[in-house]
C-alpha cells in the first residue's frame, strides 16, 4: 500500500463529469436526427434552452481560460502552466485543451479577465472590472460575443471616463443585451450591442475619436489582382468612413427604386424613343431650367439620380421589350428576366465610375495619353468573333466577346509584325469615338444609358457603333448610343439589338429571344 494519501477528485471536477454524462443523456433524447417531429415552438424552445447551456459553458470557459492566463505569467518563469506544457503563450495552452481557434482562445482569456475576480500585486481581492457583465455572463443570459464587445469599447473608454459614467454604460448596454431594455423580453444580438458599445465609447471619450481617425487614415488600402482567375480579377480594400459614406451616396442614387426620373422627353409621341433630348431651351427638368442642350454634368460621374426600377432592364438585365424598350402586345405580363443580383448592380455601376474617370478631363494622362488599356489580338480574330487575345498587364487570355465590346469603344492602332516577332508597320489611331461625339450623343439621347429606364450617367457609359466598325460602320454620330458596361454586354452578346430609326437609337429584344417558347 502507498505511504502516500490517495487523490481526491475536487468537486467542481466531479460534478463537471456528472454534466457531460447527463448531457449525453439529453442528446439522446432530443434525438438529432428527427427534429423534423417537433413544431415550429418546440424548436425554437429547445434553441434557445441549448443556446443558454452554450452561454454558461462559455462563461466557465472564459474563467478557467483567465485563470490559466494568470499561472502562465511569463514572470512565473519555467514554473508557468503554459511553459510546463512546452508551450509559450496559454492562448496555445488553451486551443490545444479545448480545440478552438487561437483567436477564440485569446478571446475567452480577455473576457475571463475583465468578468472575474482579481487579485492585487500583494494578494488582496479584487472585484471584477466588469461586474455586471460578469454576473450575467455567468448566468447565461450573454453570450462571450457580447461580454468581449460590452468590455472591450468600455475599456478603451475608462482611462479617460468618468467611474460613474462607466458604470452608467456598464448597465445600460448589460440590461439590453438581455432584453430587459426598452425592447422588454427580446434580447439585443452580439452585433447590436457591439454597435452601441461603440456609441457609448464615443460618448464617453470623446477625445479618443481623432486618434482613432488618424488611425483609421493611416489603415486605408486598396488593392487589385494583377493575375485573372476564371475570367475575373479580384481587388479590396478599406476606406475611412467619410470616403465610405460618398461611395454609399453614389450607389444608392443609382440603384435606388425610390428615386424619381431625372429625365423626361417633352415630346410623348416623339418616336417613342425613351431618352429623346428636350427642344432647344425647353427645361430638362425641375431641378434644371435653362439648361443647354448639351451640358457636359458635373463632376467626373455627372449628377448621380435616377433609379433602376424593379422590373425595368436596369435590374432584370433581360426583359422582354419590343421597340422603344416597350414589351410588345403579345408578352407584356410575361417579361424574360434575367436578374442581377445587388453586388453584381453595384459592379456594374463601378465599372461605370472607371469608365468616367478614364474619360475625365481631371485624369491623369501617361505620355500625353488618357490612361489606356492596350490589347493584343490577331486580325483573324477580330475578323471571326472566335478566338482570345492578351490585355497588356494582366496574366490571363481574354474571350473574342470581351475583346469586341472594348475595341467598339477605343482606338485601335494597327500593328504589322513579321513571324519573327518584329515590328514592321505601325497604323493610324482610328474607330473611338470623342468627346465631342460623345455630347452630341447625350444631347440627341438623355444623360443616361441608352438602354430604357437604365439610369447609369451617360458620361460614364461606352460608346456602341450601331453598325459594326469592322463591317464598314462610320465613327459617327448618327450610328452611336452610350450603354452601360452591363448593357454594353448584353447587345455585343446579342441579347438586344439596336437600329437608327429616324436618327435615333432604338432598342429591341433580339430575334431569337423572341421565337423562344417562354417568350410567347
Amino acid at each position: 500500500m502507498s505511504d502516500f494519501p490517495p487523490v481526491s477528485v475536487p468537486e467542481g471536477e466531479s460534478a463537471l463529469t456528472g454534466l457531460l454524462t447527463h448531457l449525453g443523456q439529453v442528446v439522446d433524447v432530443l434525438d438529432l436526427d428527427h427534429l423534423d417531429r417537433l413544431t415550429g415552438e418546440q424548436l425554437l424552445t429547445q434553441l434557445g434552452q441549448v443556446a443558454g447551456v452554450v452561454r454558461a459553458g462559455e462563461a466557465v470557459l472564459a474563467a478557467l481560460s483567465a485563470e490559466v492566463a494568470d499561472r502562465s505569467d511569463p514572470a512565473r518563469g519555467n514554473e508557468g502552466l503554459a511553459v510546463k506544457h512546452n508551450y509559450q503563450r496559454p492562448s496555445h495552452l488553451i486551443e490545444v485543451i479545448t480545440g478552438v481557434s487561437s483567436a477564440a482562445a485569446s478571446r475567452l482569456i480577455r473576457v475571463g479577465q475583465r468578468t472575474c475576480r482579481r487579485v492585487s500585486d500583494a494578494g488582496f481581492p479584487l472585484p471584477p472590472l466588469f461586474p455586471m457583465v460578469g454576473e450575467a455572463f455567468r448566468q447565461g443570459l450573454i453570450g462571450v460575443e457580447t461580454a468581449e464587445a460590452i468590455t472591450r469599447e468600455l475599456s478603451l473608454a475608462a482611462p479617460r471616463a468618468e467611474v460613474e459614467h462607466l458604470t452608467i454604460a456598464e448597465r445600460t448596454l448589460v440590461t439590453e443585451a438581455v432584453g430587459a431594455g426598452w425592447r422588454d423580453g427580446l434580447p439585443m444580438s452580439a452585433d447590436l450591442v457591439g454597435i452601441q458599445a461603440r456609441q457609448w465609447r464615443d460618448r464617453l471619450d470623446e477625445d479618443g475619436i481623432e486618434p482613432n481617425t488618424d488611425k483609421a487614415f493611416q489603415k486605408r488600402d486598396f488593392w487589385i489582382a494583377r493575375a485573372a482567375k476564371d475570367g475575373l480579377v479580384k481587388f479590396g480594400g478599406q476606406v475611412t468612413v467619410d470616403v465610405g459614406a460618398k461611395l454609399h451616396a453614389l450607389l444608392d442614387a443609382v440603384l435606388s427604386p425610390k428615386t424619381a426620373d431625372r429625365y423626361e422627353t417633352t415630346d410623348p409621341s416623339a418616336d417613342g424613343a425613351p431618352n429623346a433630348a428636350p427642344a432647344t431651351g425647353a427645361p430638362r427638368g425641375p431641378n434644371d431650367a435653362g439648361a443647354p442642350d448639351i451640358a457636359p454634368t458635373s463632376g467626373m460621374f455627372g449628377s448621380i439620380g435616377g433609379d433602376a426600377p424593379t422590373g425595368t432592364l436596369a435590374d432584370e438585365g433581360l426583359a422582354a421589350t419590343g421597340e422603344s424598350g416597350r414589351a410588345p402586345d403579345h408578352a407584356a405580363d410575361e417579361p424574360i428576366r434575367a436578374r442581377r443580383t445587388a453586388g453584381q448592380q453595384r459592379a456594374d455601376v463601378f465599372a461605370s465610375m472607371i469608365d468616367a474617370l478614364a474619360r475625365s478631363a481631371d485624369a491623369p494622362s501617361v505620355t500625353g495619353a488618357a490612361p489606356t488599356v492596350v490589347v493584343t489580338v490577331n486580325a483573324d480574330v477580330i475578323d471571326s468573333g472566335t478566338g482570345t487575345g492578351q490585355i497588356v498587364g494582366v496574366n490571363a487570355p481574354v474571350a473574342a466577346s470581351t475583346i469586341t465590346q472594348i475595341l467598339c469603344d477605343a482606338s485601335i492602332i494597327p500593328v504589322f509584325i513579321d513571324p519573327d516577332g518584329t515590328v514592321v508597320a505601325l497604323g493610324n489611331d482610328q474607330r473611338g469615338f470623342n468627346r465631342t461625339q460623345r455630347m452630341g450623343m447625350i444631347a440627341r439621347d438623355g444623360p443616361t444609358c441608352g438602354m430604357p429606364d437604365c439610369q447609369i450617367p451617360a458620361t460614364g457609359c461606352e460608346a456602341h457603333h450601331v453598325v459594326p466598325h469592322a463591317e464598314g460602320g462610320p465613327t459617327h454620330i448618327n450610328n452611336g448610343v452610350l450603354f452601360c458596361w452591363f448593357h454594353h454586354r448584353m447587345v455585343e452578346t446579342g441579347v438586344f439589338t439596336v437600329t437608327m430609326v429616324n436618327g435615333k437609337p432604338k432598342v429591341t429584344i433580339a430575334e431569337w429571344i423572341r421565337r423562344k417558347p417562354y417568350f410567347r
